[in-house]
């Protein structure tokens, strides 16, 4: 069984998704993935989670870290190349992933990716808005304006990858087959809902 996790920031979805993965378990798979892409194009990992959570092109921000930087390393691809190139680092890196079978995936499009299939269970995990901006602000010990601030990018910058990369609607229930609202359940119980969904579908 492969679970894909998408979400909203804020929404509290990693680590209740890990915990359902140790429950079950599943290998999780969030940081990892990033890492295994950087290597392959012989980038940074934050370059890679920018593909994701920043509105720019990932062309385009390393572009402009070069700007900022003296480029002393060898060439880097830069634009539409470069970006192209990494979707397609994550489509394989997601693929193999999942060819090891009884993993969560968390973002990256993962859902999109491998779409509907058996075997494939693809998870929303969201919250109201400011439901979240107050769990950032918890979480991350920053006032409410950074917290709206963060919570108003992330879910932009998704939306746009989701649509420029996919052709899909970020939180359109059509694109899941379970949509989670996690500030209704206490996390025990929303970690419990994820199992049973997980076991369900088996």
């Amino acid at each position: 069984m492969i679970v894909t996790i998408s979400n909203q920031y804020g929404s509290g979805a990693v680590g209740l998704a890990e915990l359902a993965a140790r429950e079950l378990g599943y290998a999780f798979v969030d940081r990892e993935l990033p890492v295994v892409v950087a290597k392959r194009l012989h980038v940074e990992p934050e370059t890679v989670d920018a593909a994701e959570d920043s509105l720019p092109s990932v062309g385009a921000l390393l572009l402009a870290g070069l700007e900022r930087s003296t480029p002393e390393v060898g060439e880097i691809p830069v634009g539409q190349r470069f970006d192209d190139d990494l979707i397609g680092e994550i489509r394989a890196a997601v693929l193999e992933y999942a060819a090891a079978g009884n993993v969560f995936i968390v973002g990256r499009g993962a859902g999109a990716i491998l779409g509907r299939r058996p075997g494939v269970l693809r998870v929303y995990l969201h919250a109201p808005r400011s439901w979240r901006i107050h769990h950032v602000m918890d979480g991350l010990g920053v006032d409410e304006r950074a917290a709206t601030h963060e919570v108003d990018r992330v879910d932009r910058a998704r939306r746009a990858y989701l649509h420029e990369w996919f052709g899909i609607e970020f939180g359109n229930p059509d694109n899941y087959d379970l949509c989670v609202d996690t500030s209704a359940f206490a996390a025990g119980r929303a970690v419990a809902l994820l199992a049973a969904a997980v076991r369900a579908h088996e």
